[in-house]
């Protein structure tokens, strides 16, 4: 039985025995007032005087030849005496009922506390909280968990690098023809980037069967506005916040299958060409990247390859639809329709790409072992709520996204 209907139960008890106790008591009080309401106990002074005369006169007398007492007083006095000896019974009574009554709705309390409803929130399953698509600690080729933008920390034990490439003993041409041999180590953007970009489309073309680990989603925040707080709370809510997204794939002969988990802890299936889970989106290529939009990139030596570090030059647009030409020939941006907006228009937009940095380690068969984007971004613009609502907004967003690959 449900504590709130064991509750209702007590209340309805303990009201039927207090009505019972009440009743007896007011029986009691009537018998006493009865009992002592008789003509015998109701006497005048000049009676009382009366007595006290007759008394002292007859006290010979009554030595001598003893009257017995009135039968009518004495019925009266035991009456009395029994409806006192009643009321006397009827506390006692009472009181032990209330103590077990009150027992009893301590018992009920402690077995159905009032707040003992059942968690409606949260994780009630006691599930792992591991990512069924991390990082193999055992892989000396994994990336490293605690530091992702920098999988591939410099080698101590490793030789130096004598230009890319190995001698045989009698100091003759290379004997290895590993692709990381001509690996650009320093700082030629050119290079770099014809490197990476070399790299990067052969993982993409990849035919082979290759696991994909990966950590995506978007970051959007209204840092400033001309509304109240109320509207730019909903504002905020409206805006796509994912990143956490989990991925973990198979991918043969281009195919990628496996799982998606959300943020919010939901996971689905996924089977999509790895032309839809890899940039550039729906394109075979991984990379077009240019020079001539590149401000810094580096190439250093690490445990299993080389890492490249390249960094892009801020670009502008001037709507939610258009793609910057660098960022986008290299790397997803964050995709924010009027749809996702909630029934605001954006006006006078304009989108700015602080530039992008790109890390990648490269292995010894040319193929990309790690991949990680963060790609930030500065919008403003007016927005509007036809016919009502018009102000100014400033949105500081950013997408990033951390892929590790195993073949």
């Amino acid at each position: 039985m449900h504590w709130k209907f064991i509750r209702l139960y007590v209340i309805f008890y303990n009201t039927v025995i207090i009505k019972e106790y009440a009743e007896l008591c007011l029986l009691a009080v009537s018998a006493f007032q009865k009992a002592f309401s008789r003509k015998e106990f109701i006497m005048s002074k000049a009676d009382k005087q009366e007595k006290k005369a007759a008394k002292k006169a007859a006290k010979a007398e009554k030595k001598a030849n003893k009257q017995p007492k009135n039968p009518e007083i004495v019925k009266t006095v035991i009456s009395a005496v029994t409806a006192l000896l009643c009321v006397v019974a009827i506390v006692l009574t009472g009181t032990n009922i209330t103590n077990k009554i009150c027992k009893t709705n301590l018992d009920i309390a402690e077995k159905y506390p009032a707040n003992s409803n059942n968690a409606s929130s949260g994780d009630v399953n006691g599930g792992s909280d591991a990512d069924p698509g991390a990082a193999d600690p055992s892989d000396p080729g994994a990336a490293d968990p605690a530091n992702p933008a920098d999988p591939g920390a410099a080698d101590p034990s490793a030789p130096a690098d004598n230009n890319g490439g190995s001698t045989d003993n009698k100091g003759g041409a290379s004997t290895d023809n590993k692709a990381t041999d001509s690996a650009p180590v320093g700082s030629d953007i050119a290079k770099i980037v014809a490197y990476y970009n070399a790299a990067a489309n052969a993982t993409k073309a990849n035919k082979g069967k290759m696991t994909l680990d990966i950590v995506q989603g978007s970051t959007t925040k209204i840092t400033e506005t001309s509304f109240s707080n109320t509207i730019k709370n909903i504002g905020n809510k409206l805006l796509p916040n994912d990143y956490g997204t989990k991925k973990h794939l198979t991918v043969t002969n281009g195919n990628a299958v496996g799982t998606k988990t959300t943020v919010k802890g939901e996971t689905k299936n996924e089977n999509k060409s790895i032309n839809k889970i890899l940039p550039i989106d729906n394109n075979p290529k991984m990379s077009t990247l240019t020079a001539a939009g590149v401000q810094s990139a580096t190439c250093t030596k690490v445990s299993g390859g080389y890492k490249v570090v390249i960094k892009l030059k801020s670009e502008t647009v001037t709507s939610l639809s258009e793609k910057p030409k660098n960022h986008y020939s290299c790397m997803d941006v964050l995709n924010i329709t009027e749809d996702d907006l909630g029934g605001f228009k954006i006006e006078d937009c304009k989108i700015q790409y602080t530039g992008g940095t790109l890390t990648a380690t490269v292995n010894d068969k040319n193929m990309l072992t790690y991949f990680d984007v963060v790609n930030p971004m500065h919008i403003t613009g007016n927005l509007t709520y036809p016919p009502l609502v018009k102000g100014s907004a400033v949105i500081d967003a950013s997408w990033k996204q951390t892929v590790t690959f195993k073949y």
